[in-house]
């Protein structure tokens, strides 16, 4: 029987030089962002066009240099639909993500430690 860590998939090193690309799904309807700022609990997305606060999403992730898209699910519990795209109140919204497994939260927490170190100062968002 294969041990339990064989099976969790290995990050190779992402390229940082670009964002992760959102998809984000309101019922069936699909919206753009890009995130450089995530940890195992949630998201910052900056988008043109964010959801209103408490609305449950659907997220596709993709990162550069990862083949696979994650997938996830969430709620929006931050949100700027007003404000320009600046750095300390950035246009989008934060996701916090819900019911996802350890293995999930392994993946992102590792993929959060390679994609940027600052991240941790916009948890504010999505926590």
């Amino acid at each position: 029987m294969a041990d339990k860590e064989s099976q969790t998939p290995k990050v190779e090193p992402l390229d940082k030089k670009n964002p992760c690309q959102v998809t984000y799904y309101i019922e069936q309807q699909a919206f753009q962002g890009t995130s450089t700022h995530f940890n195992e609990r949630g998201i910052l997305v900056n988008c043109p066009q964010p959801a209103p606060l408490n609305t449950k999403v659907r997220l596709a992730l993709q990162f550069p240099g990862l083949k696979n898209i994650i997938e996830l699910q969430g709620e929006v519990v931050w949100t700027n639909i007003h404000g320009p795209a600046e750095t300390l109140s950035p246009r989008g919204m934060g996701v916090r993500f819900s019911n996802i497994d350890r293995d999930m939260e392994r993946l992102l927490a590792e993929l959060a430690s390679q994609f940027d170190t600052q991240a941790s100062i916009f948890s504010c968002y999505y926590s």
